[in-house]
């Protein structure tokens, strides 16, 4: 919802700019998505007449034109099509600035357009940053007067909010001004209007259902003239995103923006009979303002004639009695329809106005007669018509407001203020609330514009929202910290988790509970078949079992992945396994990992290669090494369920605590997996008992270190890791790290190089010390490696 400063203003005076306005609007609860145009968009702009206009001698569709802005004459070159003799303009000098919808600023310098020179610009509202129109240049009122400052007569912020469901009386100009009001302890300026309504009326209105319509007002307006709008009220309309029709539906649109009031205006002379309020007995066709045929369900309720629909009632009106260029009479309706039969309605046609978003959040039943004698004085001043003295109006004088019992501790209990009494009745008073009696027990009577407050707990939350609730003292909580320290197994299942992401995994969660279909894939990972826990009274066989490995479940995860393309992910699971020892059920905290797909993304360089088991063994290394677990040896295998020759088994002295490897072709093709996956299982219990505590820190070394390379040649069928467990073992001290950095391998022998990085902490190591302790260290190792 958009609204113009100068509208809330009618209402309410104050200093305060607007950027302060919006802030105390957002902590009243009502939240400000923009303001356009907080500052005035233009400078230097002035208000001028055209005194001639001629047609430009070298382009047929621009004028030169003689501008006078009281003072002097300036030569202006034009293009738009309404610029013409007697036209009172906006005229920018040279030097003036505008700035457009980006935010951009430019100043005016003089030009020369075909060979004509131009000493400034006629502005268009557009240029002007009042309004989007594409009519060519703004035409001013003849009482502007020549000279005058324009930002003082155009400019004019517009708030754009955004109103929660129960701020419906927040939807107008007066609502917002009356929120402020109470803010800002201003006081509400309200328009008094005195209107006759003694004189019979010509029609008679009936209801079949009062509760569907509560109050149906209407007034003739005569001798109207339809023409159109006064600039102030375009400006107006436009400035709230509204479009100008003519001075009778302007005024009705009008009033809905500042009172939040639907109106409508019918030809009175195309209205046959008595007026009557009714659902629709079936579905029917009909012409809408809009100059659409509607579909109108059965149920909705119309307003007709003695012969013919001329409204839906609360949405929208007829094309059959619309106001036109012809019509001199005028019947003025405003009314109050019951909220949820215009929201079904509304959602039943996929229909939506300004009119049925008022009343499907509630109008005030007591306010409507007031409103229309308004909105019947600004038609007839607008359209040089008269009020006829007589006003049709259903029920005048049945609508009490309703009274809330209250009871002022229950701010402290549910808000934590202290306040005393004095203080809340006062909220209760700026909000327009009446307090009738002050015992123990309050009964706050409520005004019937304020539909959302129902209950006691609506009117706590209002001395909370007035009050402030940036007011509100935040005290310091009160903590209390348990004495016993966290579970050891919560901890490192906690590190375990952290230590997977950091190597870029994804975490996936899958169900305890599998089928037998599935479980058949976990016999590697689980003992025998007969050790498997069944459920009792599955609903389904394909969640009967509990699982005895990880590996089903990320198996059909993978599968629905690569389904939807999505054919690169690396990730790990930590769950629990379950099967039976021994007779009695147990369960075990696994580590999961899975890869499939490209080792890195695509790269126009170079083309990315596809995960291997090394890119697995790698990342089950590092987590090892992130958990201090540096005693291990990895060995290969021969489970069914990986690749031959792609698999191994990870041991801690001579304890498996897991496997990983390259699942077996056969197996993919059994989950219609048609590219590689590389699975790993570790178990957690086995990790923690062998996980070493953190390290201190230690200080950097400070002296250098020196590196030697040894390049050797193994038999085929001899592995690297006897080779690392060789120089583990004869390891002198001088000796800071090693590592294998080349491999290459031949039918007969495979060649592998090393490097060895030398340091003593103590001092700088001489190239004599490093040369005799590397050459006796590979004399030791070369023993070892020897066959016997």
């Amino acid at each position: 919802m958009k609204l113009p400063l100068s509208l809330i203003k009618s209402f309410i005076s104050t200093d305060l700019s607007v950027e302060k306005i919006a802030d105390t609007l957002t902590l009243l609860g009502i939240e400000v998505d923009a303001i356009h145009a907080p500052y005035a968009p233009f400078r230097n702009v002035v208000v001028a007449e055209v005194k001639a206009a001629q047609r430009h001698p070298a382009a047929d569709k621009l004028q030169v034109a003689q501008v006078f802005d009281g003072t002097h004459t300036y030569q202006i070159v034009c293009g738009a099509p309404n610029c013409r003799a007697k036209l009172r303009v906006a005229l920018a000098k040279v030097g003036a600035t505008l700035t457009d919808e980006a935010g951009k600023t430019r100043t005016l310098a003089p030009t020369s357009i075909r060979g004509i020179e131009s000493l400034g610009m006629l502005c268009s509202a557009s240029e002007l940053g009042l309004y989007k129109d594409n009519d060519g240049i703004l035409e001013l009122p003849s009482e502007f007067p020549l000279g005058s400052d324009c930002s003082s007569l155009l400019w004019d912020p517009v708030f754009e909010l955004s109103l929660t469901p129960n701020l419906g009386h927040c939807m107008s100009a007066l609502g917002i001004a009356r929120e402020l009001s109470a803010a800002l302890r201003a006081p509400l300026k309200l328009p008094k209007v005195a209107l006759k309504k003694s004189a019979a009326f010509p029609w008679k209105i009936s209801s079949q259902d009062e509760a569907l319509c509560p109050r149906y007002t209407a007034r003739l307006i005569q001798r109207v003239r339809v023409q159109p709008s006064p600039f102030w009220l375009q400006k107006q309309l436009r400035a709230a995103g509204s479009s100008s029709i003519n001075n009778i539906v302007d005024a009705t649109n009008y009033i809905l923006l500042k009172n939040g009031q639907p109106m409508h205006a019918f030809d009175a002379k195309k209205i046959e009979g008595d007026l009557n309020i009714l659902p629709a007995d079936k579905e029917r066709s009909f012409e809408g303002l809009d100059g659409i045929t509607h579909k109108v369900p059965a149920g909705a309720l119309l307003i007709s004639d003695a012969k013919k629909p001329i409204a839906i009632a609360g949405i929208m009106g007829g094309a059959n009695t619309a106001v036109t260029d012809s019509t001199h009479t005028v019947l003025l309706e405003a009314a109050c329809f019951d909220s949820a039969a215009i929201r079904a309605t509304s959602k039943k046609m996929g229909l939506r106005t300004d009119s049925s978003l008022r009343f499907e959040k509630g109008v005030d039943p007591s306010s409507v007669g007031d409103f229309l004698d308004e909105a019947a004085l600004l038609i007839a001043e607008l359209s040089g018509g008269q009020v006829a003295p007589g006003k049709l109006d259903s029920k005048p004088n049945k609508f009490t407001p309703r009274k809330i019992s209250f009871r002022p501790q229950r701010v402290k209990q549910i808000v934590g203020l202290k306040l005393s009494l004095s203080e809340i009745k006062d909220i209760f008073h700026r909000l327009g609330l009446t307090v009738k009696s002050m015992k123990q027990i309050w009964s706050v009577e409520i005004p019937l514009y304020r539909g959302d407050l129902q209950e006691e707990i609506d009117l706590v939350e209002e001395v909370a929202r007035l009050y402030g609730y940036n007011n509100i003292e935040k005290p310091f909580p009160k903590v209390t910290t348990p004495k016993i320290p966290h579970d050891k197994d919560y901890l490192f299942e906690t590190e375990l988790r952290r230590r997977l992401v950091s190597l870029g995994l994804q975490e996936f969660l899958t169900c305890d509970l599998i089928s037998p279909k599935l479980a058949d894939i976990a016999q590697e990972f689980s003992l025998a078949k007969t050790t498997l826990l069944k459920t009792l009274h599955s609903k389904s066989e394909d969640y009967s079992i509990l699982r005895p490995s990880l590996l089903p479940g990320l198996l059909q995860v993978v599968r629905s992945n690569l389904d939807q393309k999505n054919q690169t992910f690396s990730a790990f699971e930590l769950g629990r396994i379950h099967f039976l020892e021994e007779n009695r059920p147990v369960e075990f905290l696994m580590a999961a990992i899975v890869l499939t797909g490209k080792e890195s993304p695509h790269h126009w360089d170079r083309k990315p290669n596809s995960v291997d088991f090394f890119d697995l063994k790698g990342l089950v290394e590092n987590l090892l090494q992130g958990l201090r677990i540096h005693a291990y040896t990895i060995s290969p295998s021969e489970h069914l369920t990986f690749h031959p020759g792609r698999q191994a088994n990870l041991f801690i002295g001579n304890l498996c605590i897991g496997c990983l490897g390259e699942l077996h072709p056969s197996l993919l093709a059994k989950h219609d997996i048609k590219q590689r996956v590389y699975y790993a299982e570790l178990n957690t219990r086995y990790l923690e008992q062998h996980c070493k505590p953190i390290p201190k820190m230690i200080p950097l070394p400070q002296f250098p270190s020196s590196e030697r390379d040894w390049t050797l040649s193994l038999d085929p069928k001899a592995t690297i890791s006897s080779l690392f467990e060789a120089i583990e073992s004869t390891k002198p001290p001088l000796l800071e790290a090693f590592e294998l950095i080349d491999l290459y391998r031949a039918p007969d022998k495979n060649n592998v190089t090393f490097r060895f990085t030398y340091r003593d902490l103590s001092k700088t190591v001489s190239f004599e010390e490093v040369e005799e302790t590397h050459n006796r260290f590979l004399q030791q190792v070369s023993k070892k490696l020897a066959p016997h």
